[in-house]
């Protein structure tokens, strides 16, 4: 599991097209890394322009660094995923 949604949707349409949103929107969202709420570890927040949570990371990390990397790389393949013709729903990994 890469991210979670930060956010809950009333069906299965309206999240893709929430999702195909996020991918093509990714360049202008804020977010970054921040402590967790305990104050041990890091986890890493996508926001909307409001600033309100879009999408987080699935886990907590024990480094800033690994935190960092994993929040980029996640960036990184919504990018990847706006910048295609469609997003392959139907193709399984």
């Amino acid at each position: 599991m890469v991210a979670i949604a930060a956010r809950s949707y009333p069906g299965h349409d309206e999240c893709r097209t929430a999702f195909e949103w996020l991918c093509a929107e990714v360049g202008r969202l804020p977010g970054g890394v921040h402590h967790t709420s305990g104050g041990n570890g890091w986890v890493w927040r996508l926001r909307d322009p409001g600033g309100g949570a879009l999408a987080v990371s699935a886990r907590a990390y024990e480094r800033h660094s690994t935190c960092q990397s994993a929040y980029d790389r996640f960036r990184a393949l919504l990018a990847d995923l706006g910048a295609a013709e469609a997003i392959p729903w139907d193709e399984a990994p």
